[in-house]
């Protein structure tokens, strides 16, 4: 019998008092994925006054699409006059200064080819539309931002194919190599097809679960201090690890009508009992809902950012604390 880990819970009080910079402790959804034809979806931005510009090719997501192009094994003719490619779409920022937040739009993959396949289109009719960053507490992301996104999802043509779900924790295990069998045993039966460990991330790939397809557990202090630097991480985020669980969506099924519909559906309210679940065998304990819940509003209506003071930063944590203590609510979570 592997022996389970050893965990030592500081009080979370120690890192909400991190001067109140940080939305920490809290469950939210990170990533949304959503697969629309390229002409509607452009015709939309356009509306919006929005300039789509191509991504540099030595961005890293030109590698993981080469990657994918490279590992699809089915036979498509003319494949080879398709090249993927990927645009985007900055949005507005809080500061000036600030690093870019953006809508990514990638064409020509194979995804999108069984999609058009299915819908009897051109290869290139469809892209899938990505916005990432959605709950990341150390970057500002402003109101502004949220609202365009908003508009995005609520189009019903605009079928969601996934979906990222995070946690961030405070929490002092390693993750090594000398954890792995450990998670692995805790996290039965969802590792029973294998754990990875990549640098300080254990992932899941492979789960026979209906709409879960990865889960990751890994160390969020190192990565924002690799990414952010030491002027925004301090030791006192050590022990920021991050819990994440991907689900994803047939976007050929005409029972997806888009992102909102799923968020309003009993899939959702099971999808986030699922994320808790497999969170506690983790061994995480407790979390807040406030900014999951902060976001959906936000997402439903954008009346929920109609406060003077709330117009710039989004994911504040007055931003936040403003919600919770307002009245107005169009979306509730049922527990």
């Amino acid at each position: 019998m592997t022996k389970s880990l050893k965990i030592d819970y500081p009080s979370i009080v120690d890192i909400l008092a991190l001067n109140g910079r940080f939305v920490l402790n809290n469950q939210g959804i990170d990533t949304i994925q959503q697969i629309a034809r390229y002409e509607v979806f452009k015709k939309m931005a356009d509306k919006l006054g929005l300039t789509i510009e191509p991504m540099a090719k030595s961005h890293r997501l030109y590698a993981k699409l080469a990657d994918e192009v490279k590992a699809d094994s089915k036979q498509r003719r003319n494949k080879e006059g398709f090249t993927p490619m990927i645009e985007i779409i900055r949005l507005p920022k809080v500061n000036p200064k600030d690093k870019d937040f953006y809508i990514s739009i990638v064409r020509n993959i194979p995804t999108l080819f069984d999609v058009a396949k299915h819908h009897k289109k051109a290869k290139d009719s469809f892209c899938m539309v990505t916005f990432a960053g959605l709950h990341q507490p150390t970057k500002k992301v402003s109101s502004e931002a949220i609202k365009i996104i908003s508009k995005f999802l609520k189009r019903k043509a605009f079928k969601v194919c996934r979906v990222d779900i995070a946690i961030d924790t405070y929490d002092h295990r390693p993750i090594n190599k000398e954890n792995i069998k450990s998670f692995r045993a805790e996290l039965m039966p969802y590792t029973k097809c294998g754990v990875n460990l990549e640098k300080t991330s254990f992932y899941i790939n492979t789960i026979k679960h209906e709409r879960m397809s990865k889960i990751i557990f890994y160390d969020k202090y190192k990565k924002q201090r690799y990414q952010q630097g030491k002027e925004i991480m301090t030791n006192d985020l050590k022990a920021w690890k991050r819990f994440e669980v991907t689900f994803t969506f047939d976007v050929t099924n005409k029972a997806n009508k888009g992102f909102m519909h799923y968020i309003e559906s009993m899939n959702f309210i099971d999808d986030l009992y699922e994320v808790e679940a497999v969170a506690r065998k983790a061994n995480i304990k407790s979390f807040s809902t406030d900014y999951l819940i902060y976001q959906l509003n936000s997402f439903a209506d954008n009346r929920t950012m109609n406060n003077q003071e709330s117009m710039k930063q989004f994911n504040s944590v007055q931003s936040l604390e403003r919600f919770k203590e307002s009245d107005f609510r169009r979306y509730l979570l049922p527990f």
